[in-house]
């Protein structure tokens, strides 16, 4: 029986999960700190109100048991792995053996520490607690004017450091709401500032322009204030300044500039790229470690010619597949295939009902192409909800008989 764990029930541990749950002479152990599987990618509907907090979440324990007996879940916080003698280690109990091993412990927000006083005063959306965080503020601000006069007055402003593709479908979603929340007449005065500031002359730098020129039209008319071409030099306490010089009070501030590897992936003794990621080879393997594969964030992605590849949800999943089957590959005694992880195109939420898919030789603007992000969200989330409903009455049933 050939063990493999997987550490961090993230997209690309749970598509390496799928590859390997119920193959015979395979164990599989998921390890996670956190009981539940984050959609991150719907974390801003849940920021914006548009969807309950259990829908952004699948439990990981009702989900590894819906797989079957040879998979399992364990709730830990791993510390480090001892590649020699292929251990996880752990913060709190005895270590565990695997044969093979995946690191998919994700990435964290990357607060730079050039800028003075960004990590003490803004906050990063990469986690379940950082998005319910931002939404509490939100809706606490929409309560307190609608409660009372004096402060439905008052105007307040969430400033948004980062354009990219979250910084831009954060700005859009809560500005979004706060137009459907304002037109309702629950607030006759006072006024939502949002501050959606970029380093680069545009927004969504790097994406076709018919797309920034889409998205910047639609934040506009939303009612967003952007900052192009803009550096934020130095946060203090609900402000921020520029490198030019202007400042922005702010009441919250978002930081979504950047990402780093997770603190348990910087930490293993092996090779790491400029901002944590593990150094693989064309097959994600760590260089010296056949036995161990990264993939998602915690790797330093690469498609076959060599090119970075954009962390996202959808090159994750790709490199969890390809993982998988090389560890398969690499038990049958089989020649390993080189994983070429391609985008297959990009959804863009932008408030409302409104989004924007590029599929690379063409591109759908609107209504049509929110349906389509939905459908591709669907797609992803209904089978592992299936899953976990089957493993929800299997563990009920375990208990039952133990009673």
């Amino acid at each position: 029986m050939h063990h493999v764990v997987i550490i961090g029930g993230s997209y690309g541990g749970l598509k390496a999960l799928g590859v390997l749950a119920g193959k015979k002479g395979i164990k599989v152990t998921l390890v996670d700190r956190h009981p539940y599987h984050f959609l991150q990618t719907e974390g801003y509907d849940l920021i914006a109100g548009k969807v309950p907090f259990d829908s952004t979440i699948i439990g990981l324990r009702s989900l590894c048991a819906g797989f079957g007996d040879n998979v399992e879940y364990l709730h830990a916080v791993a510390k480090d792995v001892d590649f020699e003698t292929k251990k996880v280690i752990f913060e709190e109990g005895e270590p565990l053996s695997y044969d093979y091993l995946i690191i998919a412990a994700g990435a964290v927000t990357r607060f730079f520490e050039s800028i003075e006083g960004l990590r003490n005063y803004s906050y990063g959306v990469k986690s379940l607690r950082s998005a319910l965080k931002l939404k509490e503020f939100f809706e606490q601000e929409l309560y307190k004017r609608l409660e009372n006069a004096a402060h439905a007055r008052e105007c307040y402003s969430i400033l948004i450091g980062g354009a990219g593709l979250s910084g831009v479908e954060i700005a859009a979603e809560m500005q979004a709401y706060f137009n459907r929340y304002y037109r309702s007449n629950a607030l006759s005065c006072g006024k939502l500032q949002i501050h959606l500031v970029s380093g680069g002359e545009t927004i969504l730098k790097g994406l076709h322009p018919s797309v920034i020129k889409a998205a910047t039209k639609r934040l506009l008319n939303l009612g967003v204030i952007l900052h192009t071409g803009a550096h934020i030099t130095k946060v203090e306490e609900k402000v921020a300044t520029l490198e030019s010089g202007e400042e922005i009070p702010f009441d919250f501030m978002v930081f979504t500039g950047g990402i780093t590897a997770a603190p348990f992936v910087k930490g293993l003794k092996a090779e790491h790229n400029r901002i944590g990621q593990l150094v693989v080879n064309p097959f994600l393997q760590i260089p010296g470690h056949e036995e161990v594969f990264a993939v998602g964030d915690a790797a330093d992605l690469k498609d076959a010619g060599g090119k970075r590849v954009p962390p996202t949800a959808q090159s994750a999943e790709q490199s969890g597949v390809d993982a998988a089957e090389n560890i398969l590959a690499h038990i049958e005694k089989r020649q390993l295939f080189v994983s070429n992880i391609k985008l297959r195109g990009l959804a863009i939420a932008l408030g409302g009902t409104y989004a924007v898919i590029d599929a690379g030789k063409f591109r759908i603007y609107g209504l049509v192409a929110y349906l389509g992000k939905k459908a591709i969200e669907k797609l992803y989330k209904i089978p592992l909800r299936i899953k976990a409903r089957e493993g929800f009455k299997r563990l009920r049933a375990c208990t039952k008989e133990r009673l």
